[in-house]
């Protein structure tokens, strides 16, 4: 059974924006990005990447358009690497590329929200703006980016319970939505993260970086691997990026994590199989597939 939180307002400071813009912006961003721009609008979102070469991914980020302005919405740590990813083609374009750092970004659980919004989006992937804030809906919560989130943060305080990093992670983890970190960006390809069946891939915009190895996955590839969620035991922090193993090989990589209790973590990782997995080489901390 999926977990449910309702009026829960989490504090989202781990997540940054990178802006584009100048008249070239879209030519650009299609060019570079997995996700097709003409879908892009201002009351439309889409999950997306950025991949290099090979179709292996640098950054996965929401995008979104505000105010004549392309906004990558990822980890926060992650946008020194995805603007130099993404610099290196910027300059046959008329385009800049800045970091935002005046917007602050609160998540919602709940089905309160129009109590506090003049106007709210009602279907997953959409945004509207509201009371000079920018609301996403997701799959089972909603993001509210902006200047003024701390103000609407003081009067949603008195009817709603703080929640912690954990909850959103967690509904990440059972949407199948990864975080692409510093430590695993360029680890894997979108086919291996299901980024097709998050909308954030496109088969029919034409080329992009990556593009033909990413279609070459699509079409002609048996896809093995998958994301798991699954849980250990362990008295080591666990490594984003590092290896995960079976009786006698590598068998798949650990994408993301969060902390239940002492020694205990949910994991998410990606594998052609959830069975008869460890977390270390030598087999001390095996994994449940009890999810």
């Amino acid at each position: 059974m999926k977990y449910q939180p309702k009026n829960l307002i989490l504090d989202l400071t781990e997540l940054g924006l990178l802006c584009i813009e100048g008249p070239d912006a879209k030519k650009f961003l299609q060019g570079q990005l997995t996700c097709n721009l003409e879908t892009i609008s201002s009351t439309q979102t889409s999950l997306g990447a950025h991949c290099n070469p090979q179709g292996r991914i640098i950054s996965f980020f929401r995008l979104f358009y505000y105010q004549g302005r392309y906004y990558l919405q990822m980890q926060a740590d992650m946008l020194p690497l995805a603007l130099a990813a993404l610099k290196k083609y910027a300059v046959f374009f008329k385009v800049t590329l800045e970091p935002v750092n005046d917007f602050n970004t609160m998540g919602y659980c709940g089905d309160q929200l129009q109590y506090y919004l003049d106007k709210i989006p009602e279907k997953t992937d959409e945004i509207a703006e509201s009371n000079g804030l920018l609301i996403l809906k997701l799959s089972r919560r909603y993001q509210i980016v902006g200047q003024t989130t701390a103000l609407l943060w003081k009067k949603m305080i008195v009817d709603n319970q703080p929640g912690s990093a954990e909850v959103w992670k967690q509904l990440n983890f059972e949407e199948n939505v990864p975080t692409i970190y510093p430590e695993t960006s360029e680890k894997f390809l979108p086919h291996d993260l299901q980024l097709p069946q998050l909308n954030a891939v496109s088969f029919d915009k034409g080329c992009y970086t990556g593009q033909e190895i990413i279609a070459r996955m699509q079409y002609r590839a048996k896809i093995k691997n998958r994301l798991w969620c699954v849980s250990v035991k362990t008295e080591q922090v666990p490594q984003r990026g590092a290896d995960i193993y079976d009786q006698t090989n590598i068998a798949g990589v650990l994408v993301d994590y969060y902390k239940t209790a002492e020694n205990a973590y949910i994991l998410q990782i990606m594998s052609s199989q959830a069975d008869g997995l460890f977390l270390d080489q030598n087999k001390q901390y095996p994994i449940a597939n009890d999810r």
